[in-house]
């Protein structure tokens, strides 16, 4: 194929990614010569070009190619006179890797050849502007918002970038030097320079010997020693966590203070029980290879440019593996509280964004049809009066209140359940003291508990797939401050009263429910977490087949 060829393929490859559609083959422009007759000759002939060649793209799309040239007098932007910026371009393309993209979507080899090749005659000057003007475009758009479309990877993942505007994409390489436009597109928080450097450590690593993996076993603790132990602080040690001691003749097959402190680190690090005690759990963390690791990074740098942007001003952010939700406030973390998530077998709690607009203090639990039929109707089959035990009661769906004593439920299956059923308020609603509302279309809120005991594990999924919060009174409290003097003392007049009562914020506040693995903490470390729900897996699955590879990840 011609480089002529080459370029209309790779311009049709690049405008599905931008929402143009692919040139039509023999399809002319319909006018060009209007604006191309005020120009001079040369100019004239490279705008004749340009609108040939995007004969058939989407209307505002190449309404929006042709202003960004027409504003340059039909010149040259990438080549011409200033060749520098197509290699600039290049550079940054080559560069892709860095972030976890692909390179090899940008085609850099054959853009270069159209660049090379472009000062030949109009067409394929043409030709190689608009594959550079393409490229950046894409490249931009996946560096600003993210290479993938998050609910075709998962239904479960709505969350929805911010895509940016082709127009203000082109505006950028006018209105700014274009070394700063081309390296101001990624995310600039801390944390996503502080992942892309942990995803360089973990490059590193892949090529260095972390030396032999920890062997399975009875849970190795404090005092214990032998060639497991020894195996163990060896790990420890290839994977940053040297233990204090190692250097001072200490006998490197004994479990003492300083090997548990050092695993206590990594357990840390890594969202497990920081118990100092190397059980099965721990060890596989610390098996796992650098190249595991890497995956994680890279999925979360395409997550942290989902998100780009949405993370402003006062928020709260509820991160699913982390097992937390905080209290943003101008980059400032005012609040933090343990929680619990839905399960992974059967209520995965999704991810997603929205705002918080009221509370419910006392609230009844209006039982969802899903969990109804599934874990009451076969209770109530067994034992009708089950429901009185635990304060609900049941209705028909006009809201007609039943006795279920007079209800044969054995001829009821999950298909044809014709009963609601609502728990009233009550220190064991399974609700709790408050919940904390944002309607959305998966039935999701924050709210309290009353079975408290599961806190104390590290690992938290166990809700039917809303988000239980540990201090959900405190969080209610700093919720209302700006709308009582005393928040604490409204907020406990209504919990006396005993009723179910609905509190609308003069403030709402957005949340944002996301599904992070890898993660600077509030202290600037990174923070590995376990991909609970298996997300992870499907996003790096995802991001390969649009191109990522670990070379070129590794850039």
């Amino acid at each position: 194929m011609t480089v002529m060829g080459n370029l209309r393929a790779v311009c049709a490859c690049f405008l599905v990614g931008f929402g143009a559609a692919a040139p039509v083959a023999g399809q002319e422009a319909s006018s060009s010569s209007v604006v191309a007759t005020a120009l001079a000759p040369e100019a004239a002939r490279l705008r004749t070009e340009l609108e040939r060649s995007m004969a058939g793209w989407d209307p505002k799309r190449r309404t929006e190619v042709l202003d960004f040239y027409s504003a340059r007098d039909s010149s040259p932007f990438w080549g011409g006179a200033a060749p520098e910026r197509g290699a600039a371009l290049l550079a940054a393309l080559n560069r892709a890797g860095a972030h976890g993209l692909p390179p090899s979507r940008y085609a850099p080899g054959a853009l270069a050849a159209a660049l090379a090749a472009g000062a030949s005659d109009p067409a394929s000057v043409a030709a190689a502007e608009l594959a550079a003007t393409v490229a950046y475009l894409a490249y931009a758009r996946d560096l600003t918002s993210g290479l993938l479309t998050p609910s075709e990877v998962d239904p479960e993942i709505d969350v929805r970038p911010r895509r940016p505007e082709p127009a203000r994409l082109l505006e950028r390489l006018q209105a700014e030097p274009l070394e700063r436009a081309l390296t101001g597109l990624e995310p600039t928080s801390p944390e996503y320079r502080a992942l892309m450097a942990e995803k360089a450590r973990l490059e590193a690593a892949a090529t260095a010997d972390w030396g032999p993996e920890a062997p399975a076993g009875p849970t190795l603790r404090l005092g214990d020693s032998g060639v497991r132990v020894a195996a163990l602080r060896a790990r420890l040690a290839a994977r940053g966590h040297v233990a204090a001691g190692a250097d001072s003749g200490a006998d490197p097959a004994a479990f003492d203070e300083g090997l548990k402190a050092a695993l206590a680190a990594f357990q840390a690090e890594m969202g497990l029980e920081p118990d100092g005690l190397a059980g099965s759990r721990s060890l596989a963390a610390l098996n796992a290879g650098p190249e595991a690791r890497l995956k994680a990074v890279i999925v979360n740098l395409e997550r942290l440019r989902w998100m780009n942007g949405a993370l402003e001003g006062r928020y709260l952010y509820a991160n699913i593996p982390d097992y937390t939700v905080k209290l943003v406030e101008d980059g400032a973390t005012t609040f933090v509280s343990r929680t619990i998530v839905g399960k992974a077998e059967l209520t995965r709690t999704p991810e997603f964004s929205d705002v918080i607009t009221y509370m419910v203090v006392n609230p009844t639990w209006h039982i969802p049809d899903s969990i109804a039929q599934r874990v009451y109707l076969p209770k109530l089959a067994a034992d009708p009066t089950t429901l009185a035990t635990s304060n609900m009661r049941i209705f028909t769906r006009a809201g007609t209140e039943i006795d279920p004593g007079l209800v044969d439920f054995t001829q009821f299956s999950s298909g044809n359940f014709p009963f609601r059923i609502k728990q009233n308020p009550s220190e064991a609603n399974a609700l709790g003291r408050v919940k904390f509302m944002f309607p959305n279309q998966f039935s999701i809120y924050l709210h309290d508990t009353p079975t408290r005991g599961l806190f104390a594990k590290a690992e938290r999924a166990f809700s039917n797939g809303c988000i239980r919060v540990e201090e959900p009174i405190e969080l209610a409290h700093r919720l209302l401050a700006d709308q009582f003097e005393d928040p604490q003392a409204a907020f406990d007049a209504w919990l006396a009263a005993k009723a179910e009562k609905s509190v609308t914020l003069s403030r709402s506040i957005p949340v944002h429910i996301v599904y992070r693995t890898v993660f600077l903490d509030d202290a600037g470390r990174v923070q590995h977490r376990v991909d609970v729900y298996g997300r992870d897996a499907k996003v790096f699955e995802a991001l390969a087949a649009a191109g990522v590879t670990f070379s070129a990840a590794q850039g």
